[in-house]
């Protein structure tokens, strides 16, 4: 097949010399792929399938795993420091076990590179995850309800006090409860992508983890992991 644009997810050992891919393009989605004997090129010199390399590459078979033909780069590598390269992992962590085989997601895969580029020139690590999270669910169906209220056409309130339902919404609260609640005025935020302060982002990062988490059917992220023994060894 023609070259595509990609980048590498994740990768991991796969026999005795080669690697199991999974990669996101721009044409085909996400795709598995075997990189036949580039465990022994990775000893000789650094390869080309590196995390956050925008890449070209092609690929042959007709099975969901194929096998890796042409791969190389098309431009310099994004360079993720600290905290930025653990927001980069948990943004391949979340495309690898949310996205479909093999079904075009243009949208995403812009939506990826430009969250590579912010978070390469230091921008809110936040707000970058926050609205790549909304952007990805959006594109795969489950858009987020941010304007009125769960079964509803009562408009949200920047007053009120809402707990956010991942399979049908906002849902207001009269009183602050156990369960985890976001304001109106962090949901209007949300819905317009500006004015995010230190409260609407803690409100927005504990909301986003109760509907990633439905999606996920609970199971953890490894990059979370890192993320909380990071903040603990501080």
């Amino acid at each position: 097949m023609e070259l595509t644009s990609a980048f590498v997810l994740h990768h991991r050992p796969f026999r005795e010399t080669s690697l199991l891919v999974d990669a996101l393009t721009r044409d085909h989605g996400r795709v598995s792929l075997v990189a036949r004997g580039m465990r022994q090129q990775k000893k000789r010199q650094s390869h080309v399938l590196q995390l956050f390399q925008p890449l070209w590459i092609s690929w042959y078979g007709y099975s969901e795993l194929h096998t890796l033909g042409q791969a190389e780069a098309s431009e310099s590598a994004f360079r993720l420091i600290g905290k930025a390269s653990l927001c980069g992992l948990y943004l391949n962590e979340l495309l690898v076990r949310l996205l479909p085989i093999q079904e075009s997601e243009p949208v995403i895969y812009d939506a990826y590179y430009q969250a590579l580029q912010s978070l390469q020139q230091n921008e809110n690590e936040q707000v970058v995850l926050r609205l790549f999270e909304k952007r990805l669910l959006a594109e795969l169906g489950y858009g987020l309800v941010l304007r009125h209220e769960a079964g509803s056409l009562t408009p949200i309130e920047d007053n009120g006090l809402y707990r956010y339902l991942p399979d049908s919404g906002p849902q207001r609260q009269l009183n602050a409860g156990k369960e985890p609640s976001v304001s109106g005025r962090s949901l209007r935020q949300l819905d317009e992508e500006d004015g995010f302060d230190e409260t609407s982002l803690k409100e927005i990062k504990i909301m986003m983890r109760t509907v990633i988490n439905y999606y996920l059917g609970g199971k953890p992220l490894h990059s979370r992991q890192l993320f909380a023994g990071l903040n603990q060894s501080k």
